[in-house]
This record gives C-alpha cells, sequence and structure tokens, in this order.
C-alpha cells in the first residue's frame, strides 16, 4: 500500500529554508522517505482556504515510517525553524487501492 505526505507550505520568512533544504532531505531519506513532486505553481481549482505558496508530495513505505520521521530528533531544529517562519498544513495518507 503507498503511502504519501502532502506538505502544504505558506512562508513568511526565507530565513530559515536555505538551512532546511541543505540538510531534511537526507533525513527523510533515512525514514524511507522519497521526494515525489514539489511546485511553487499552484493553481486552486475548488475550495476556500489558503493558497500555498508551495507544495510537496513525499512517499514512505508507512505510516509508521512517516511518524518517526516527524519525530526523530535530528529533524527536530530544522521543523521548528519552519513551524517559526511558516504556516504549514501536512497531511498524510495511505491509498486504500
Amino acid at each position: 500500500m503507498a503511502t504519501y505526505l502532502l506538505v502544504m507550505l505558506n512562508v513568511h520568512d526565507p530565513a530559515w529554508v536555505e538551512d532546511y533544504i541543505a540538510h531534511v532531505p537526507a533525513i527523510l531519506r533515512a525514514h524511507g522517505g522519497e521526494y515525489f513532486a514539489v511546485s511553487n505553481s499552484v493553481k486552486r481549482y475548488e475550495g476556500e482556504g489558503p493558497l500555498p505558496d508551495q507544495v510537496a508530495l513525499f512517499t514512505f513505505p508507512s505510516i509508521d515510517a512517516i511518524d518517526t520521521f516527524m519525530a526523530c530528533p535530528e529533524y527536530a531544529p530544522y521543523k521548528a525553524a519552519r513551524i517559526a517562519r511558516a504556516t504549514t498544513d501536512i497531511l498524510a495518507f495511505e491509498t486504500t487501492s
């Protein structure tokens, strides 16, 4: 069963982004995660929530792998920097077929 992590991001202060991009991909891969798609070209067809500056979709081997990545100590400082300087909606889901 495929498992995905969907990130919708609005950056308020980009000071954290360069350091995040330099370090987080290796941490993500260490937990079985892979980048599937990333884009800052977002178009709304339906809905009323705020339109994100960027979306990213990652694949993981399981929800447990996502839980472990999101809670790992190596990711914690980068996560804190993102939370302090961006508004992020992060959703995880598994395919049903």
